[in-house]
């Protein structure tokens, strides 16, 4: 029996998602996963869209993303949008025009939908805000006298990519996590602390993605949720449920003296 497997498609954002400094939303998922599906990490540090397709057009690096069983993918997120919305003057090296940016998603999941099973779901995962001073602080903390002062990311650039986002996933009709739009619901007094850098996700922030990815799993791909057992909120324990199958019978299912039977064999 071969596990399920969930792939995280994305940047930086994604490829720090199993930082365990930082308790990243992707370890989140493992934890949620653990004997029922292998969570694999896909993130790409810098990319955009325009190479996210490049990656997916190079055999070498599509065999990497879905590797050898691509029909056993169950779910991938789709998480690109942070390196997009760079201003085009102060960042032309990333930036990807909000038009070119919103072909691009569909041309990707396009291509998910067509290297797995007919059943696959995605989750489009719309960038996230910036905060200026978070930004400016960082610049200043990494380049000293060289930073420039000026902001290559802005919070309205980043507003206008997660709408084209969500628009992208009404058209093609599938779940969307705004992660814009939620954080900065909270209000200007808690999304900041959201954010490592300005950009990245900080420790809260990982905890936040990761609860409303697994809430939103839950209201919109309930055949994907786990939930937890009511008595220690664990996911991986006999008292947890899914419609996926956990991998070899829990050990409170094993009779110690006919162990046979919980393995299937008579």
């Amino acid at each position: 029996m071969s596990r399920p497997k969930i792939v995280l498609f994305g940047d930086s954002i994604t490829q720090l998602s199993f930082s365990a400094i930082e308790q990243g939303f992707g370890a989140h998922l493992c934890d949620v996963y653990q004997r029922r599906a292998d969570v694999l990490n896909r993130g790409y540090s810098g990319y955009n869209t325009d190479w996210a397709l490049r990656l997916l057009s190079s055999p070498k690096t599509k065999s990497d993303i879905f590797g050898d069983d691509a029909k056993n993918i169950k779910l991938m997120t789709v998480f690109f949008g942070a390196n997009d919305a760079s201003d085009a003057v102060l960042n032309a090296r990333q930036h990807v025009p909000v038009d070119r940016y919103k072909s691009n998603l569909k041309e990707i999941v396009a291509t998910i939908q067509s290297e797995c099973s007919e059943d696959i779901k995605v989750i489009i995962i719309a960038p996230p805000p910036v905060h200026h001073e978070g930004r400016l602080r960082y610049q200043k903390e990494r380049f000293g006298e060289k930073a420039t002062g000026k902001l290559e990311r802005t919070l309205s650039l980043s507003r206008m990519y997660a709408t084209a986002a969500e628009d992208v996933s009404k058209e093609l009709d599938l779940p969307c996590l705004n992660v814009w739009e939620q954080m900065c619901a909270q209000g200007d007094d808690v999304w900041p602390s959201f954010l490592s850098d300005g950009l990245h996700l900080s420790k809260p922030g990982n905890a936040f993605v990761g609860s409303k990815l697994f809430d939103l799993i839950g209201t919109t791909l309930p055949e994907l949720s786990v939930r937890p057992c009511p008595f220690t909120g664990h996911y991986g324990t006999s008292g947890s449920n899914s419609s996926i199958i956990q991998i070899a019978p829990w050990h409170d299912q094993i009779d110690h003296l006919h162990p046979d039977e919980a393995f299937g064999k008579k």
